[in-house]
């Protein structure tokens, strides 16, 4: 079971060590005390990983992303070559 992580943003990124450094973000509305809200990002998840695995999410990405400008009648989900979906 692994954690579903939603984003709206990318807040910061960046290089350390040889690692990458992937800030999440999403937005929460603030209650003001004269009644109106303020919009504020907070951090909802961080990657940190090697080059090749950053290469990987971005090619992941790339490719579900075509898949959205493709009509389809029904979400398609593909699994990584040697991976298995349960």
């Amino acid at each position: 079971m692994a954690p579903l992580i939603y984003f709206d943003i990318v807040g910061a990124y960046g290089t350390m060590n040889s690692a990458v450094e992937v800030e999440l973000a999403t937005p929460i509305l603030v209650p003001k005390p004269d009644g109106t809200t303020e919009v504020r990002f907070i951090s909802s998840g961080r990657i940190r990983c090697i080059q090749n695995a950053a290469i990987n999410l971005r090619n992941g990405l790339d490719d579900a992303l075509k898949m959205l400008e493709q009509p389809q009648a029904t979400n398609t989900v593909v699994a990584a070559a040697g991976s298995k979906l349960n």
